[in-house]
């Protein structure tokens, strides 16, 4: 009868479902030492709840959880460095640029123009005067296009074929 009580309130714990007065009764059957095995093995779970709700908090547990809060929210102090190293860079830039403009206009006369004339060239004498050679020139340069083209042809067809007996391979 009393394993059949122990059970029923076993089962009854689990699902959440038992009363107060039930779980000190089922804690109680427990202490008595009787019934099965697989029910003896609750014991120890009462047994650990009981030691777990004596447990008690220190006085001044809110006080040290409400420093640590307090400690994560609290900004870093900020340290700013004067940067001379920023400064000592732009120093030197501009004293490379003083002195590459220096040594340009001492090596350069100022009596030579900096830039030389442009020389204009007569188109006239390349262009043609018939139509025929201006069909042979026009041929002539088709010609080569098309030589060009299949050198390119001819290279990018040994390339695939390297790259598919490469592939042969990994295969």
């Amino acid at each position: 009868m009393k394993q059949e009580l122990m059970q029923s309130l076993l089962d009854k714990y689990f699902a959440g479902e038992s009363s107060l007065q039930e779980e000190a009764q089922l804690k109680q059957l427990l202490q008595d030492k009787q019934g099965s095995a697989a029910q003896q093995q609750y014991q120890a779970w009462f047994q650990f709840l009981d030691q777990e709700a004596e447990i008690q908090l220190d006085d001044d547990f809110d006080a040290k959880i409400m420093q640590k809060i307090e400690a994560s929210f609290a900004p870093a102090p900020v340290v700013r460095k004067l940067q001379t190293a920023w400064i000592l860079r732009i120093a030197a830039v501009f004293a490379l640029l003083v002195a590459g403009l220096w040594w340009m206009m001492r090596s350069t006369p100022l009596d030579h123009p900096l830039v030389a004339e442009a020389k204009v060239i007569d188109w006239s004498k390349y262009e043609p005067k018939t139509a025929e050679e201006a069909y042979q020139i026009t041929r002539n340069a088709f010609r080569r296009v098309a030589t060009e083209l299949n050198e390119g042809t001819e290279i990018a067809s040994e390339s695939v074929g390297k790259m598919e007996e490469m592939g042969r391979m990994f295969k």
